[in-house]
Protein backbone atom coordinates (compact mmCIF):
# COMPACT_ATOMS: atom_id res chain seq x y z
CA UNK A 1 0.00 0.00 0.00
CA UNK A 2 2.97 2.30 0.34
CA UNK A 3 4.63 1.38 -2.31
CA UNK A 4 1.33 2.34 -4.41
CA UNK A 5 0.78 5.68 -2.39
CA UNK A 6 4.51 6.39 -3.50
CA UNK A 7 4.29 5.70 -7.21
CA UNK A 8 1.08 7.73 -6.92
CA UNK A 9 3.29 10.96 -5.84
CA UNK A 10 5.56 10.97 -8.99
CA UNK A 11 5.14 12.66 -11.45
CA UNK A 12 3.71 11.72 -15.27
CA UNK A 13 7.21 11.87 -16.65
CA UNK A 14 8.26 9.60 -13.83
CA UNK A 15 5.76 7.19 -14.15
CA UNK A 16 6.16 6.98 -17.73
CA UNK A 17 9.49 6.56 -17.64
CA UNK A 18 9.20 3.50 -14.74
CA UNK A 19 6.19 2.09 -16.82
CA UNK A 20 8.33 1.85 -20.13
CA UNK A 21 11.41 0.38 -18.24
CA UNK A 22 9.36 -2.39 -16.22
CA UNK A 23 7.55 -2.93 -19.88
CA UNK A 24 11.17 -3.78 -20.86
CA UNK A 25 12.86 -5.27 -17.72
CA UNK A 26 9.83 -7.86 -17.22
CA UNK A 27 9.24 -9.61 -20.13
CA UNK A 28 13.18 -9.27 -21.00
CA UNK A 29 13.58 -11.13 -17.58
CA UNK A 30 10.64 -13.64 -18.30
CA UNK A 31 12.03 -14.77 -21.55
CA UNK A 32 15.88 -14.89 -20.58
CA UNK A 33 14.12 -17.10 -18.60
CA UNK A 34 12.38 -19.35 -20.56
CA UNK A 35 15.01 -19.33 -23.33
CA UNK A 36 17.33 -20.74 -20.21
CA UNK A 37 14.73 -23.72 -19.14
CA UNK A 38 14.07 -24.38 -22.88
CA UNK A 39 17.76 -24.47 -24.28
CA UNK A 40 18.97 -26.30 -20.92
CA UNK A 41 16.05 -29.04 -22.04
CA UNK A 42 17.01 -28.71 -25.96
CA UNK A 43 20.62 -28.92 -25.01
CA UNK A 44 19.59 -32.53 -22.93
CA UNK A 45 17.26 -33.90 -25.78
CA UNK A 46 20.18 -33.55 -28.18
CA UNK A 47 22.91 -34.87 -25.89
CA UNK A 48 20.85 -37.86 -25.35
CA UNK A 49 19.70 -38.51 -28.89
CA UNK A 50 23.63 -38.08 -29.90
CA UNK A 51 24.50 -40.26 -26.83
CA UNK A 52 21.40 -42.97 -28.11
CA UNK A 53 22.47 -43.07 -31.76
CA UNK A 54 26.24 -43.80 -30.87
CA UNK A 55 25.33 -46.71 -28.24
CA UNK A 56 23.21 -47.97 -30.92
CA UNK A 57 25.78 -48.65 -33.41
CA UNK A 58 27.76 -49.74 -30.81
CA UNK A 59 24.63 -52.27 -30.06
CA UNK A 60 24.58 -53.39 -33.45
CA UNK A 61 27.65 -54.32 -34.25
CA UNK A 62 27.96 -56.51 -31.11
CA UNK A 63 24.70 -57.99 -31.83
CA UNK A 64 26.31 -58.94 -35.85
CA UNK A 65 29.34 -60.46 -33.71
CA UNK A 66 27.00 -62.66 -31.37
CA UNK A 67 24.74 -63.46 -34.57
CA UNK A 68 27.88 -64.63 -35.98
CA UNK A 69 29.01 -66.65 -33.54
CA UNK A 70 25.38 -68.06 -33.42
CA UNK A 71 25.31 -68.45 -36.79
CA UNK A 72 28.61 -70.80 -37.28
CA UNK A 73 27.08 -72.68 -34.65
CA UNK A 74 23.84 -73.19 -36.17
CA UNK A 75 25.92 -74.49 -39.39
CA UNK A 76 27.78 -76.73 -37.77
CA UNK A 77 25.13 -78.08 -35.69
CA UNK A 78 23.00 -78.92 -38.84
CA UNK A 79 25.52 -79.56 -41.73
CA UNK A 80 25.17 -83.59 -42.40
CA UNK A 81 28.61 -83.44 -43.38
CA UNK A 82 30.11 -82.53 -39.94
CA UNK A 83 28.00 -85.30 -38.43
CA UNK A 84 29.48 -88.00 -41.21
CA UNK A 85 33.06 -86.45 -40.84
CA UNK A 86 32.50 -86.73 -36.87
CA UNK A 87 31.87 -90.14 -36.75
CA UNK A 88 34.09 -90.86 -39.42
CA UNK A 89 37.24 -88.68 -37.61
CA UNK A 90 37.25 -91.78 -34.57
CA UNK A 91 38.13 -94.35 -36.50
CA UNK A 92 39.90 -92.74 -39.89
CA UNK A 93 42.64 -89.92 -39.02
CA UNK A 94 42.23 -88.64 -42.40
CA UNK A 95 38.78 -88.07 -42.04
CA UNK A 96 39.82 -86.29 -38.49
CA UNK A 97 42.16 -83.90 -40.66
CA UNK A 98 39.05 -82.95 -42.76
CA UNK A 99 36.87 -82.01 -39.86
CA UNK A 100 39.33 -80.04 -38.84
CA UNK A 101 40.43 -77.85 -42.31
CA UNK A 102 35.95 -77.99 -42.23
CA UNK A 103 36.40 -76.36 -39.30
CA UNK A 104 39.17 -73.93 -40.26
CA UNK A 105 36.75 -73.14 -43.17
CA UNK A 106 33.79 -72.14 -41.47
CA UNK A 107 35.85 -69.82 -39.28
CA UNK A 108 36.82 -68.33 -42.59
CA UNK A 109 38.88 -65.04 -42.31
CA UNK A 110 37.93 -64.05 -38.89
CA UNK A 111 41.14 -63.85 -37.05
CA UNK A 112 40.01 -64.48 -33.59
CA UNK A 113 37.21 -66.82 -34.22
CA UNK A 114 37.84 -69.95 -32.84
CA UNK A 115 36.24 -73.21 -33.16
CA UNK A 116 36.17 -76.64 -31.05
CA UNK A 117 34.65 -79.39 -31.31
CA UNK A 118 34.21 -82.37 -28.65
CA UNK A 119 32.73 -85.99 -29.16
CA UNK A 120 31.15 -88.03 -26.42
CA UNK A 121 33.92 -90.03 -26.23
CA UNK A 122 36.38 -87.30 -25.89
CA UNK A 123 37.68 -86.85 -28.90
CA UNK A 124 38.64 -82.85 -29.73
CA UNK A 125 38.72 -81.18 -32.75
CA UNK A 126 39.62 -77.60 -33.63
CA UNK A 127 41.24 -74.85 -35.89
CA UNK A 128 43.78 -74.24 -33.62
CA UNK A 129 46.94 -76.09 -32.07
CA UNK A 130 46.66 -78.57 -29.02
CA UNK A 131 49.56 -76.55 -28.07
CA UNK A 132 48.47 -74.23 -27.22
CA UNK A 133 45.21 -75.65 -25.35
CA UNK A 134 43.97 -78.83 -25.07
CA UNK A 135 40.09 -78.38 -26.15
CA UNK A 136 39.27 -81.50 -23.72
CA UNK A 137 39.94 -79.33 -20.41
CA UNK A 138 36.86 -77.89 -21.68
CA UNK A 139 34.74 -80.67 -20.32
CA UNK A 140 36.20 -79.68 -16.76
CA UNK A 141 34.94 -76.39 -16.63
CA UNK A 142 32.19 -76.16 -13.94
CA UNK A 143 30.07 -74.37 -16.94
CA UNK A 144 30.39 -77.66 -19.20
CA UNK A 145 28.01 -79.61 -17.39
CA UNK A 146 25.09 -77.27 -17.70
CA UNK A 147 25.15 -77.84 -21.54
CA UNK A 148 24.02 -81.34 -20.47
CA UNK A 149 20.59 -79.04 -19.49
CA UNK A 150 20.30 -77.46 -22.71
CA UNK A 151 17.56 -78.03 -25.55
CA UNK A 152 19.49 -78.87 -28.91
CA UNK A 153 18.67 -75.28 -30.04
CA UNK A 154 19.88 -73.29 -26.96
CA UNK A 155 23.31 -71.46 -27.16
CA UNK A 156 25.00 -70.72 -23.79
CA UNK A 157 26.77 -67.55 -23.57
CA UNK A 158 29.99 -67.01 -21.61
CA UNK A 159 31.48 -63.59 -21.23
CA UNK A 160 34.88 -62.36 -19.95
CA UNK A 161 36.51 -66.02 -19.80
CA UNK A 162 39.90 -65.89 -19.39
CA UNK A 163 41.79 -66.47 -23.09
CA UNK A 164 42.54 -70.48 -23.10
CA UNK A 165 45.09 -70.08 -26.17
CA UNK A 166 47.95 -69.05 -24.09
CA UNK A 167 49.65 -67.54 -27.59
CA UNK A 168 47.32 -64.82 -27.35
CA UNK A 169 46.84 -64.30 -23.71
CA UNK A 170 49.42 -61.18 -23.21
CA UNK A 171 47.19 -59.09 -25.60
CA UNK A 172 43.96 -60.51 -25.95
CA UNK A 173 43.38 -61.74 -21.90
CA UNK A 174 39.61 -62.37 -22.14
CA UNK A 175 36.99 -64.07 -24.83
CA UNK A 176 33.30 -64.30 -25.57
CA UNK A 177 32.47 -67.83 -26.08
CA UNK A 178 29.28 -69.59 -26.98
CA UNK A 179 28.67 -73.37 -26.16
CA UNK A 180 26.08 -76.06 -27.21
CA UNK A 181 25.33 -79.67 -26.56
CA UNK A 182 24.77 -80.92 -30.44
CA UNK A 183 21.79 -83.44 -30.30
CA UNK A 184 19.64 -85.70 -33.01
CA UNK A 185 16.45 -85.50 -31.37
CA UNK A 186 14.63 -83.51 -28.32
CA UNK A 187 15.31 -86.05 -25.88
CA UNK A 188 18.49 -87.85 -27.28
CA UNK A 189 22.23 -87.39 -25.45
CA UNK A 190 24.34 -84.88 -26.98
CA UNK A 191 26.66 -86.86 -29.61
CA UNK A 192 29.46 -83.74 -29.61
CA UNK A 193 29.99 -79.85 -27.75
CA UNK A 194 30.27 -77.35 -29.88
CA UNK A 195 32.53 -73.89 -28.40
CA UNK A 196 32.78 -71.22 -30.33
CA UNK A 197 34.77 -68.19 -28.96
CA UNK A 198 36.30 -64.52 -30.33
CA UNK A 199 38.50 -62.25 -28.05
CA UNK A 200 36.78 -59.33 -26.05
CA UNK A 201 39.31 -57.06 -27.73
CA UNK A 202 36.99 -57.49 -30.94
CA UNK A 203 34.22 -55.89 -28.78
CA UNK A 204 36.16 -53.48 -26.65
CA UNK A 205 37.73 -52.11 -30.19
CA UNK A 206 33.96 -51.05 -31.29
CA UNK A 207 33.88 -48.27 -27.80
CA UNK A 208 37.52 -46.69 -29.01
CA UNK A 209 36.08 -43.79 -30.90
CA UNK A 210 33.57 -43.20 -28.74
CA UNK A 211 32.92 -39.91 -26.28
CA UNK A 212 31.13 -41.93 -24.02
CA UNK A 213 32.36 -44.80 -21.76
CA UNK A 214 30.52 -47.70 -22.83
CA UNK A 215 30.43 -50.95 -20.22
CA UNK A 216 29.03 -54.57 -21.98
CA UNK A 217 27.00 -56.13 -19.02
CA UNK A 218 25.80 -59.23 -18.17
CA UNK A 219 22.92 -59.81 -15.80
CA UNK A 220 24.49 -59.78 -12.66
CA UNK A 221 25.86 -56.78 -13.29
CA UNK A 222 29.33 -57.89 -14.13
CA UNK A 223 31.38 -55.76 -16.66
CA UNK A 224 32.11 -58.39 -19.72
CA UNK A 225 34.20 -55.58 -21.83
CA UNK A 226 35.34 -51.83 -21.53
CA UNK A 227 38.30 -49.69 -22.91
CA UNK A 228 39.76 -50.41 -19.61
CA UNK A 229 40.51 -54.03 -19.69
CA UNK A 230 41.14 -53.48 -15.52
CA UNK A 231 37.47 -53.27 -15.47
CA UNK A 232 36.45 -56.77 -16.87
CA UNK A 233 35.00 -58.79 -14.30
CA UNK A 234 34.46 -56.34 -11.39
CA UNK A 235 31.18 -55.25 -10.45
CA UNK A 236 29.47 -51.94 -12.35
CA UNK A 237 27.32 -50.97 -8.95
CA UNK A 238 30.86 -50.36 -7.34
CA UNK A 239 31.99 -47.68 -10.04
CA UNK A 240 28.08 -45.39 -9.97
CA UNK A 241 27.20 -46.71 -6.12
CA UNK A 242 23.86 -45.16 -6.69
CA UNK A 243 20.96 -46.70 -4.74
CA UNK A 244 18.34 -47.06 -8.02
CA UNK A 245 19.97 -46.40 -11.36
CA UNK A 246 17.21 -45.38 -14.10
CA UNK A 247 18.16 -45.27 -17.40
CA UNK A 248 18.25 -42.45 -18.90
CA UNK A 249 19.07 -40.29 -16.59
CA UNK A 250 22.05 -37.13 -15.52
CA UNK A 251 23.32 -38.35 -12.12
CA UNK A 252 26.29 -36.51 -10.40
CA UNK A 253 29.49 -38.39 -9.78
CA UNK A 254 32.69 -37.24 -8.73
CA UNK A 255 31.63 -33.65 -9.15
CA UNK A 256 30.35 -34.13 -12.25
CA UNK A 257 27.44 -34.81 -13.93
CA UNK A 258 26.91 -38.33 -15.89
CA UNK A 259 24.35 -38.85 -18.61
CA UNK A 260 23.17 -42.42 -17.99
CA UNK A 261 22.03 -44.83 -21.29
CA UNK A 262 21.17 -48.42 -21.70
CA UNK A 263 20.29 -50.60 -24.14
CA UNK A 264 19.76 -54.05 -24.22
CA UNK A 265 21.96 -56.75 -26.15
CA UNK A 266 19.86 -59.28 -28.69
CA UNK A 267 21.09 -62.32 -26.93
CA UNK A 268 22.02 -63.63 -23.44
CA UNK A 269 20.04 -61.03 -21.67
CA UNK A 270 23.06 -58.82 -21.83
CA UNK A 271 22.90 -55.02 -21.98
CA UNK A 272 25.55 -52.08 -23.02
CA UNK A 273 25.66 -48.71 -20.35
CA UNK A 274 26.71 -45.96 -21.59
CA UNK A 275 28.53 -43.12 -18.93
CA UNK A 276 29.01 -40.26 -20.43
CA UNK A 277 30.57 -36.88 -18.76
CA UNK A 278 27.38 -34.51 -19.40
CA UNK A 279 29.21 -31.28 -19.32
CA UNK A 280 31.70 -32.54 -21.81
CA UNK A 281 28.85 -33.13 -24.62
CA UNK A 282 27.04 -30.21 -23.82
CA UNK A 283 30.42 -27.82 -24.04
CA UNK A 284 29.81 -26.69 -27.60
CA UNK A 285 25.96 -26.15 -27.25
CA UNK A 286 26.06 -24.26 -23.33
CA UNK A 287 28.53 -22.38 -25.17
CA UNK A 288 26.69 -21.25 -28.11
CA UNK A 289 24.07 -20.69 -25.38
CA UNK A 290 25.64 -18.63 -22.87
CA UNK A 291 26.88 -16.45 -25.79
CA UNK A 292 23.11 -16.22 -26.83
CA UNK A 293 22.11 -15.04 -23.27
CA UNK A 294 24.95 -12.40 -23.03
CA UNK A 295 24.35 -10.90 -25.90
CA UNK A 296 20.40 -10.76 -24.87
CA UNK A 297 21.10 -9.60 -22.27
CA UNK A 298 23.34 -6.59 -23.42
CA UNK A 299 21.50 -6.10 -25.88
CA UNK A 300 18.18 -5.51 -23.71
CA UNK A 301 21.31 -3.19 -21.28
CA UNK A 302 21.50 -1.45 -24.42
CA UNK A 303 18.42 -0.80 -25.22
CA UNK A 304 16.90 0.41 -21.84
CA UNK A 305 19.80 3.26 -21.54
CA UNK A 306 18.65 4.24 -25.11
CA UNK A 307 14.68 4.01 -24.13
CA UNK A 308 15.74 6.07 -20.91
CA UNK A 309 16.95 8.72 -22.97
CA UNK A 310 14.78 9.19 -25.46
CA UNK A 311 11.81 8.93 -23.13
CA UNK A 312 13.65 11.80 -20.68
CA UNK A 313 14.32 13.48 -24.32
CA UNK A 314 10.83 13.32 -25.48
CA UNK A 315 8.97 13.86 -22.02
CA UNK A 316 11.05 17.28 -21.15
CA UNK A 317 8.54 19.50 -22.76
CA UNK A 318 5.86 17.56 -20.53
CA UNK A 319 7.68 18.94 -17.13
CA UNK A 320 8.30 22.47 -18.72
CA UNK A 321 4.41 22.58 -19.07
CA UNK A 322 4.06 21.51 -15.83
CA UNK A 323 5.90 23.84 -13.93
CA UNK A 324 4.24 27.10 -16.59
CA UNK A 325 0.84 25.63 -15.46
CA UNK A 326 1.95 25.36 -11.52
CA UNK A 327 3.20 29.29 -12.03
CA UNK A 328 -0.09 29.79 -14.03
CA UNK A 329 -1.75 28.62 -10.90
CA UNK A 330 -0.13 30.90 -8.46
CA UNK A 331 -1.35 33.74 -10.24
CA UNK A 332 1.48 34.36 -13.14
CA UNK A 333 -0.17 34.57 -16.40
CA UNK A 334 2.60 36.58 -18.28
CA UNK A 335 4.40 33.07 -18.24
CA UNK A 336 5.18 31.16 -21.33
CA UNK A 337 5.99 27.60 -22.34
CA UNK A 338 7.57 28.43 -25.52
CA UNK A 339 7.20 25.08 -26.58
CA UNK A 340 6.91 24.65 -30.17
CA UNK A 341 6.90 21.51 -32.34
CA UNK A 342 5.45 19.61 -35.06
CA UNK A 343 4.51 16.66 -32.82
CA UNK A 344 1.25 17.06 -30.01
CA UNK A 345 3.45 18.14 -27.29
CA UNK A 346 4.59 21.54 -29.66
CA UNK A 347 0.70 21.62 -30.77
CA UNK A 348 0.02 21.21 -27.05
CA UNK A 349 2.79 24.24 -26.06
CA UNK A 350 1.21 26.13 -29.05
CA UNK A 351 -2.14 26.14 -27.70
CA UNK A 352 -1.46 26.40 -24.20
CA UNK A 353 0.54 29.34 -24.85
CA UNK A 354 -2.54 30.63 -26.99
CA UNK A 355 -5.17 29.90 -24.33
CA UNK A 356 -3.19 32.22 -21.96
CA UNK A 357 -3.26 35.07 -24.32
CA UNK A 358 -6.94 34.47 -24.59
CA UNK A 359 -7.34 34.54 -21.09
CA UNK A 360 -5.16 37.86 -20.62
CA UNK A 361 -7.72 39.32 -23.31
CA UNK A 362 -11.15 37.87 -21.10
CA UNK A 363 -9.90 39.48 -18.41
CA UNK A 364 -9.43 43.17 -20.25
CA UNK A 365 -13.15 42.58 -21.80
CA UNK A 366 -14.20 41.60 -18.28
CA UNK A 367 -15.34 44.81 -16.85
CA UNK A 368 -16.58 45.87 -19.93
CA UNK A 369 -19.04 42.45 -20.53
CA UNK A 370 -19.90 42.98 -16.65
CA UNK A 371 -21.42 46.23 -17.48
CA UNK A 372 -23.07 45.45 -20.62
CA UNK A 373 -24.82 42.04 -18.58
CA UNK A 374 -26.31 44.22 -16.34
CA UNK A 375 -27.98 46.64 -19.02
CA UNK A 376 -29.07 43.28 -20.78
CA UNK A 377 -30.45 42.23 -17.83
CA UNK A 378 -32.28 45.16 -17.21
CA UNK A 379 -33.69 45.31 -20.42
CA UNK A 380 -34.82 41.57 -20.39
CA UNK A 381 -36.77 42.16 -17.16
CA UNK A 382 -38.52 44.87 -18.82
CA UNK A 383 -39.48 42.87 -21.91
CA UNK A 384 -40.82 39.60 -19.78
CA UNK A 385 -44.90 39.77 -19.58
CA UNK A 386 -45.90 38.68 -16.11
CA UNK A 387 -48.02 35.28 -16.45
CA UNK A 388 -49.85 36.21 -13.55
CA UNK A 389 -50.92 38.98 -15.69
CA UNK A 390 -51.72 37.48 -19.06
CA UNK A 391 -54.11 34.70 -16.57
CA UNK A 392 -56.21 37.92 -14.94
CA UNK A 393 -57.02 39.30 -18.79
CA UNK A 394 -57.66 35.94 -20.02
CA UNK A 395 -60.18 34.97 -16.72
CA UNK A 396 -61.33 39.16 -17.26
CA UNK A 397 -62.18 38.24 -20.95
CA UNK A 398 -64.08 34.91 -20.00
CA UNK A 399 -66.10 36.95 -17.20
CA UNK A 400 -67.17 39.14 -20.22
CA UNK A 401 -67.99 36.59 -22.38
CA UNK A 402 -70.33 34.82 -19.69
CA UNK A 403 -71.79 37.87 -18.83
CA UNK A 404 -73.21 38.09 -22.39
CA UNK A 405 -74.03 34.61 -22.17
CA UNK A 406 -71.57 33.43 -24.80
CA UNK A 407 -70.62 29.87 -23.12
CA UNK A 408 -69.30 28.54 -25.65
CA UNK A 409 -66.88 31.05 -26.40
CA UNK A 410 -65.98 31.80 -22.62
CA UNK A 411 -65.53 28.06 -22.45
CA UNK A 412 -62.73 28.02 -25.17
CA UNK A 413 -61.14 30.97 -22.98
CA UNK A 414 -61.36 29.09 -19.90
CA UNK A 415 -59.46 26.07 -21.59
CA UNK A 416 -57.19 28.42 -22.66
CA UNK A 417 -56.18 30.27 -19.66
CA UNK A 418 -56.38 26.49 -18.16
CA UNK A 419 -53.72 24.50 -20.30
CA UNK A 420 -51.55 28.07 -20.07
CA UNK A 421 -51.30 28.01 -16.09
CA UNK A 422 -50.72 24.15 -16.15
CA UNK A 423 -47.71 25.07 -18.46
CA UNK A 424 -46.26 28.06 -16.59
CA UNK A 425 -46.89 26.79 -12.80
CA UNK A 426 -45.71 22.76 -12.64
CA UNK A 427 -42.38 22.13 -13.92
CA UNK A 428 -42.82 18.66 -13.01
CA UNK A 429 -41.33 16.11 -15.09
CA UNK A 430 -43.75 13.58 -14.13
CA UNK A 431 -47.47 13.92 -13.75
CA UNK A 432 -50.49 11.64 -13.37
CA UNK A 433 -52.72 10.23 -15.75
CA UNK A 434 -55.77 12.04 -14.84
CA UNK A 435 -53.73 15.15 -15.03
CA UNK A 436 -52.33 14.36 -18.23
CA UNK A 437 -55.62 13.56 -19.27
CA UNK A 438 -57.27 16.74 -18.08
CA UNK A 439 -54.45 18.86 -20.33
CA UNK A 440 -54.61 16.67 -23.55
CA UNK A 441 -58.92 17.30 -23.26
CA UNK A 442 -58.16 20.73 -23.14
CA UNK A 443 -56.23 20.63 -26.10
CA UNK A 444 -58.17 18.84 -27.81
CA UNK A 445 -61.21 21.60 -26.82
CA UNK A 446 -59.14 24.07 -28.44
CA UNK A 447 -58.08 22.23 -31.64
CA UNK A 448 -61.88 21.28 -32.20
CA UNK A 449 -62.77 25.09 -31.67
CA UNK A 450 -60.37 25.94 -34.15
CA UNK A 451 -60.56 22.85 -36.48
CA UNK A 452 -62.55 23.82 -39.82
CA UNK A 453 -64.04 19.79 -39.77
CA UNK A 454 -66.00 18.40 -36.63
CA UNK A 455 -63.97 16.08 -33.97
CA UNK A 456 -64.42 14.34 -31.30
CA UNK A 457 -62.57 12.57 -28.90
CA UNK A 458 -63.22 9.05 -26.59
CA UNK A 459 -61.27 8.17 -23.56
CA UNK A 460 -60.99 4.91 -22.18
CA UNK A 461 -59.11 4.07 -19.24
CA UNK A 462 -59.27 2.10 -15.56
CA UNK A 463 -60.28 4.17 -12.57
CA UNK A 464 -57.61 2.16 -10.58
CA UNK A 465 -54.62 4.10 -13.34
CA UNK A 466 -55.96 7.62 -12.60
CA UNK A 467 -53.31 8.41 -9.87
CA UNK A 468 -50.43 6.36 -11.96
CA UNK A 469 -47.57 8.61 -13.18
CA UNK A 470 -46.00 9.32 -16.09
CA UNK A 471 -43.66 11.95 -17.96
CA UNK A 472 -45.87 14.81 -18.92
CA UNK A 473 -47.06 16.47 -22.54
CA UNK A 474 -46.48 12.83 -24.07
CA UNK A 475 -49.75 12.96 -25.40
CA UNK A 476 -50.66 16.32 -26.56
CA UNK A 477 -47.42 16.10 -29.13
CA UNK A 478 -49.64 12.73 -30.67
CA UNK A 479 -52.84 14.43 -30.50
CA UNK A 480 -51.16 17.17 -32.11
CA UNK A 481 -50.11 14.89 -35.20
CA UNK A 482 -53.83 13.56 -35.82
CA UNK A 483 -55.22 17.18 -36.03
CA UNK A 484 -52.40 18.17 -38.39
CA UNK A 485 -52.09 15.02 -40.35
CA UNK A 486 -55.07 13.33 -40.25
CA UNK A 487 -58.06 15.93 -40.16
CA UNK A 488 -56.94 17.62 -42.93
CA UNK A 489 -59.42 16.43 -45.32
CA UNK A 490 -62.44 15.94 -42.92
CA UNK A 491 -63.82 15.21 -39.15
CA UNK A 492 -62.40 12.31 -36.96
CA UNK A 493 -62.35 10.86 -33.88
CA UNK A 494 -59.62 10.28 -31.70
CA UNK A 495 -59.63 7.34 -29.15
CA UNK A 496 -57.31 7.28 -25.90
CA UNK A 497 -57.53 4.01 -24.61
CA UNK A 498 -54.95 3.58 -21.44
CA UNK A 499 -54.87 -0.01 -19.42
CA UNK A 500 -52.53 -2.05 -17.66
CA UNK A 501 -50.77 -5.23 -19.02
CA UNK A 502 -48.18 -7.53 -16.82
CA UNK A 503 -47.18 -4.34 -14.61
CA UNK A 504 -46.39 -2.13 -18.18
CA UNK A 505 -48.61 0.61 -18.75
CA UNK A 506 -50.40 0.61 -22.62
CA UNK A 507 -51.34 3.93 -23.85
CA UNK A 508 -52.90 3.53 -27.65
CA UNK A 509 -53.85 6.72 -29.34
CA UNK A 510 -55.59 6.14 -32.34
CA UNK A 511 -57.34 8.28 -34.95
CA UNK A 512 -59.88 7.35 -38.15
CA UNK A 513 -58.05 9.98 -40.23
CA UNK A 514 -56.39 10.26 -43.63
CA UNK A 515 -53.37 7.48 -42.17
CA UNK A 516 -50.13 7.30 -44.06
CA UNK A 517 -48.97 5.18 -47.46
CA UNK A 518 -46.68 2.61 -47.20
CA UNK A 519 -43.66 4.78 -48.11
CA UNK A 520 -44.55 7.40 -45.48
CA UNK A 521 -44.55 4.79 -42.53
CA UNK A 522 -41.15 3.23 -43.41
CA UNK A 523 -39.66 6.61 -43.40
CA UNK A 524 -41.00 7.15 -40.01
CA UNK A 525 -40.19 3.94 -38.73
CA UNK A 526 -36.80 4.19 -40.30
CA UNK A 527 -36.34 7.50 -38.37
CA UNK A 528 -37.38 5.86 -35.55
CA UNK A 529 -35.05 2.79 -35.63
CA UNK A 530 -32.35 5.38 -36.34
CA UNK A 531 -33.08 7.20 -33.24
CA UNK A 532 -32.96 4.71 -31.38
CA UNK A 533 -29.16 3.58 -32.20
CA UNK A 534 -28.35 7.03 -31.60
CA UNK A 535 -29.84 6.82 -28.11
CA UNK A 536 -28.43 3.59 -27.31
CA UNK A 537 -24.60 4.24 -28.01
CA UNK A 538 -25.04 7.74 -26.11
CA UNK A 539 -23.98 9.66 -29.41
CA UNK A 540 -26.69 12.48 -29.76
CA UNK A 541 -24.24 15.48 -29.17
CA UNK A 542 -23.93 15.69 -33.21
CA UNK A 543 -26.05 17.28 -35.33
CA UNK A 544 -29.09 14.54 -36.49
CA UNK A 545 -30.70 13.80 -39.92
CA UNK A 546 -33.48 15.92 -40.89
CA UNK A 547 -36.96 14.36 -39.59
CA UNK A 548 -39.21 13.23 -42.07
CA UNK A 549 -42.24 15.92 -42.68
CA UNK A 550 -44.68 13.24 -40.53
CA UNK A 551 -44.34 12.79 -37.19
CA UNK A 552 -41.77 15.42 -35.97
CA UNK A 553 -43.67 15.68 -32.58
CA UNK A 554 -43.99 11.78 -32.34
CA UNK A 555 -39.91 11.63 -33.08
CA UNK A 556 -39.69 14.07 -29.71
CA UNK A 557 -42.06 12.16 -27.64
CA UNK A 558 -40.33 8.39 -28.92
CA UNK A 559 -36.34 10.29 -27.92
CA UNK A 560 -37.36 11.99 -24.58
CA UNK A 561 -39.56 8.69 -23.91
CA UNK A 562 -36.74 6.42 -24.89
CA UNK A 563 -34.24 8.85 -22.44
CA UNK A 564 -36.19 8.17 -19.65
CA UNK A 565 -37.13 4.71 -19.93
CA UNK A 566 -34.11 3.45 -22.03
CA UNK A 567 -34.87 -0.11 -23.11
CA UNK A 568 -37.77 -0.82 -21.22
CA UNK A 569 -40.19 2.08 -23.33
CA UNK A 570 -41.36 0.50 -26.77
CA UNK A 571 -43.75 2.59 -29.50
CA UNK A 572 -45.31 0.36 -32.16
CA UNK A 573 -46.71 2.99 -35.31
CA UNK A 574 -49.25 1.16 -37.33
CA UNK A 575 -51.26 2.99 -39.99
CA UNK A 576 -53.68 1.95 -42.96
CA UNK A 577 -54.31 4.65 -45.80
CA UNK A 578 -57.48 6.05 -46.10
CA UNK A 579 -58.38 4.22 -42.83
CA UNK A 580 -56.59 5.26 -39.59
CA UNK A 581 -53.52 5.11 -37.49
CA UNK A 582 -52.73 3.68 -33.88
CA UNK A 583 -49.74 5.05 -31.88
CA UNK A 584 -48.99 2.01 -29.24
CA UNK A 585 -46.92 2.97 -26.12
CA UNK A 586 -45.56 0.83 -23.57
CA UNK A 587 -43.71 1.53 -20.62
CA UNK A 588 -43.55 0.72 -17.07
CA UNK A 589 -45.50 1.46 -14.26
CA UNK A 590 -44.83 4.22 -11.74
CA UNK A 591 -46.91 5.53 -9.36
Amino acid sequence: MKDRSKFSQLSFRQKLILTSIACLVIPAIGMLYITTVYSKLIIREHSLEKSTQSLTIVQSQIDVIFEEMVSVSNFVHFDPEMKTLLEDAKTNPVAARTLTNRLEQVAGDTLDLRLTLLDNEGHAYSDYSFYDYDPRQFSRQSWFQTLEKLSPYDTLFLGAEANYLISLEPDKPFVFMTARALREGLNTPPYAYLIVSRSEAAIRERFASLEEDVYLLNDQETILSNRNPDLIGSDFNTLLPIAELLFPDIVEFKDENQLLLSLPLKYAKWRLVSVAPYEQLTEKLNGISRTGLILQAVFAVSFLFALTYLLRRFTKPVLVLGKVARRVEAGDLMVRSNIRGKDEIGSLGLSFDTMLDHVQLMLKQVEMEQELKRHAEMAMLQAQINPHFLFNVLSSIRLKLLMKHDEENAFIVGSLSSMLRATFSNQDEFVSIAYELDSAKQYMELMRFTMRYPTDSVVQVDKELLLEALPRFILQPIIENAYKHGFVQGGGRIIISIAKIKSMLHIKVEDNGTGMDELKLASLLQHVRQKAAEIKARNLSGPADSPPAHGIGLINVYQRMKLIYGDDFEMDIESIHGQRTTIRLVLPMNR
